[in-house]
């Protein structure tokens, strides 16, 4: 999530040089837009403002709301998407407890990364919401979404508990409410130990669960 560990700038009278790097700067200042104001907010002139671009600048690169808020889909689950696969890259082999322990700490440490950057958070719990009443911006939060479920997949399968792929969806599921509860319910410095709590009881909670028990598989 490099790109989005720099804060918006906010450059009056100048213009970052290229379409690439203007488009960047509209869509960091969307994020900051949306973690402000809700998707309400969220227009050409106040991208345009929160990117310190003269107005209608936005509305050259996104001529439609639907197009600014395609677009803004397709960069904030870029962000998420990276890490994800970050994430599945680095996760060890659990098959043991010390190996689900070490994928706690990993999944632990990515959503701590999201954490810090609440804007991001907000702006993709709103395009989930968004894209229930307009499907043709799904489909980027379902690419990520399916990757991070995959990732969570290998770790169950590796446990060898039966039903993995319904495990997975699960904890993902759950996993979407931890990290907008640590945003609510925590603060800055008790969020790390919040998160490793919650990560641990959902990921051994759901791993360990009786499938049959709830006549689930």
């Amino acid at each position: 999530m490099a790109h989005q560990q720099r804060s918006v700038e906010r450059r009056r009278g100048t213009s970052p040089e290229g379409t690439a790097a203007r488009q960047e700067l509209l869509l960091r200042s969307a994020i900051a837009v949306v973690g402000e104001s809700g998707m309400r907010g969220l227009t050409h002139r106040a991208v345009d403002r929160a990117a310190g671009m003269p107005e209608g600048t936005c509305s050259v690169y996104y001529r439609t709301r639907l197009a600014l808020l395609t677009a803004l889909g397709s960069f904030v689950a870029a962000a998420l998407h990276a890490d994800v696969r970050a994430l599945g890259a680095e996760l060890p082999s659990p098959t043991d407890d010390a190996g689900v322990d070490r994928a706690v700490s990993a999944t632990t440490q990515m959503l701590l990364r999201w954490s810090e950057h609440p804007d991001l958070i907000v702006t993709m719990s709103e395009l989930v919401l968004e894209a229930a009443r307009t499907p043709s911006l799904s489909e980027p939060i379902i690419a990520w979404r399916s990757d991070l479920i995959e990732v969570v997949d290998g770790i169950v399968c590796r446990t060898e508990q039966p039903g993995a792929r319904l495990r997975a969806e699960a904890i993902v599921a759950a996993l979407d409410g931890v990290v907008l509860s640590a945003l609510l319910a925590t603060s800055k410095s008790d969020r790390p130990a919040y998160l490793r709590r919650m990560v641990t009881l959902v990921l051994r909670g759901i791993i360990d669960a009786d499938l049959h028990e709830y006549k689930l598989n």
